[in-house]
């Protein structure tokens, strides 16, 4: 498109940036610190350009928001399984008018927006338009990473080990689903979920790891800005009612992934309204796929799992069955959220039991009156003990 506003052919140049100081006094948007809480979206900032034009987003140009242009028609873009954002009919329309639109960014309180230790993820939908001429000068100088089209509708990025293009045009016709993710001093770019670029370096301006601030340069389109520690195609539907305080995280936490897989089969447990138990208890229960309800109460229940016998059908083909029974000696019965992994000893003496590379169920244990079994690949005359492991 040619804007009508000025002599430049339509552009669109996003950047991901640091500018200034880590810390944003009274930033424009609020990025939640946890992602993994319900209902799900509360762990993410979503913006979908519903309401009126932000003020961040008139400070510079004609940038509005719009019904003109329709937001998705659904066609090429990839389903986010959490549902982030509801079914929308505006979107914001660029035209900067040769300024840069600044979106600040902070965590509550105005601390700054960390990815030393886990992730964050920017997601948004783009219609871009290709950029007439090189980007450079005050427009790169401070950010970490900058991405544009070029005159050939290849997409471009700005980082610290120089420009890279992407090597197929990109058709502006078309909205597409971009997702950067930054992570410990390096970025990768995907496009509709399809890594475009990975492991660049971030330009070294400012504090390091911080993010502070997403910028917008020429025109186009863009709705459903996301921005958390969660990855938006994240294959889980999390949570989307309230649940139950979580107990505090115990000698063996588990991830962030793992816990929203907990948090999701904990909404779906009917009567609990509270919980007894420490974090690796739940953790426990989760695995086993059994909790005890009493009063709306939810607490661990016990277990007892072994080997009940093996048999080596040659040097390198163990078969285990294995048993397992909740309280009361009530035997399994149905699969279970954890995989079976072999570990094993070469001296009963060893102090560690070592787990056995590639020596685990592809997918969750199913048992039937108390017993499984499963056929495991082992390294020939290496380990003369075993003892299963039920894992995440």
């Amino acid at each position: 498109m040619i804007s009508k506003k000025r002599l430049i052919v339509g552009e669109f140049f996003l950047t991901v940036t640091l500018m200034w100081c880590s810390v944003v006094s009274g930033a424009d948007s609020t990025v939640p610190s946890v992602w993994n809480v319900a209902p799900m979206r509360d762990g993410a900032y979503r913006e979908a350009f519903e309401g009126s034009t932000h003020t961040w987003a008139t400070l510079v140009g004609y940038n509005a928001v719009t019904d003109v242009f329709p937001a998705m028609d659904g066609a090429g873009l990839p389903l986010r399984s959490n549902l982030w954002f509801d079914a929308n009919s505006k979107v914001l329309q660029l035209d900067t008018d040769g300024g840069v639109v600044t979106n600040t960014l902070a965590y509550s309180g105005d601390a700054s927006v960390m990815f030393s230790e886990k992730p964050v993820f920017l997601d948004l939908r783009i219609k871009f338009d290709a950029m007439s001429d090189a980007v450079g000068g005050g427009l790169t100088d401070n950010v970490k990473l900058a991405l544009h089209l070029d005159a050939d509708c290849k997409l471009v990025a700005l980082h610290g080990g120089g420009a890279t293009t992407n090597s197929t045009p990109i058709d502006t016709n078309k909205w597409h689903q971009l997702t950067v993710k930054l992570d410990n001093g390096k970025c990768d770019v995907l496009l509709n979920d399809q890594s475009i670029f990975s492991n660049l370096d971030l330009k070294d301006n400012g504090s390091s790891n911080t993010l502070s601030s997403v910028n917008f340069y020429g025109t186009g389109f863009v709705d459903e800005l996301y921005v958390s520690h969660g990855d938006p195609a994240y294959a889980i539907t999390g949570p989307t009612q309230a649940i139950p305080d979580l107990p505090v995280v115990g000698d063996n936490p588990p991830t962030d992934e793992q816990q929203t897989l907990i948090n999701v089969w904990l909404q779906g447990k009917s009567g609990v309204s509270s919980l007894s138990m420490t974090q690796d208890q739940l953790s426990h229960a989760y695995l086993l796929n059994e909790i005890q309800v009493v009063e709306g109460t939810a607490t661990a229940v016990g277990f007892d799992f072994g080997i009940k016998e093996f048999d080596l059908l040659s040097p390198t083909k163990l078969q285990v069955k294995v048993y397992l029974e909740m309280d009361n000696s009530v035997p399994k019965n149905g699969a279970i959220n954890g995989r079976i992994k072999l570990h094993g000893k070469t001296n009963y003496t060893d102090l560690e039991w070592v787990a056995i590379e590639g020596a685990v169920t592809p997918s969750p244990a199913d048992f039937a009156t108390g017993y499984a079994t499963f056929d495991f690949t082992i390294p020939e005359n290496t380990y003369k003990f075993f003892k299963p492991m039920i894992v995440p």
